[in-house]
């Protein structure tokens, strides 16, 4: 799962919808770490939109943990952090280019 939303990135990078390392590789493993185990159920379509749907359903993101649990994922002004606008921003273009996808 990791690499189909890593490759998500790329084409919201290469469509101009996120800007080019908005999105590091890490805060996209600590997003996907955050999500619970039974979202993760059936083929990888399946998963993909379940994991959507918990992110859209999941507006409050604050509490959020880098995979290493040792640092929030999403906080503004901290060096260890992904910015809250560029993780909004991630998730809310991945979920257009979902949705638009042809």
């Amino acid at each position: 799962m990791i690499r189909i939303f890593k490759n998500l990135r790329s084409k919201l990078i290469d469509d101009g919808l996120i800007a080019k390392g908005s999105a590091p590789s890490y805060y996209i493993e600590g997003l996907l770490y955050n999500v619970p185990d039974d979202q993760f159920d059936g083929d990888y379509q399946d998963i993909t939109l379940n994991i959507f749907k918990w992110l859209y359903d999941t507006p409050d993101r604050k509490d959020f943990l880098c995979a290493n649990e040792q640092y929030y994922l999403l906080r503004d002004n901290s060096h260890t952090c992904w910015p809250c606008a560029d993780g909004a921003n991630f998730i809310n273009g991945a979920i257009k280019l979902w949705n638009a996808w042809e």
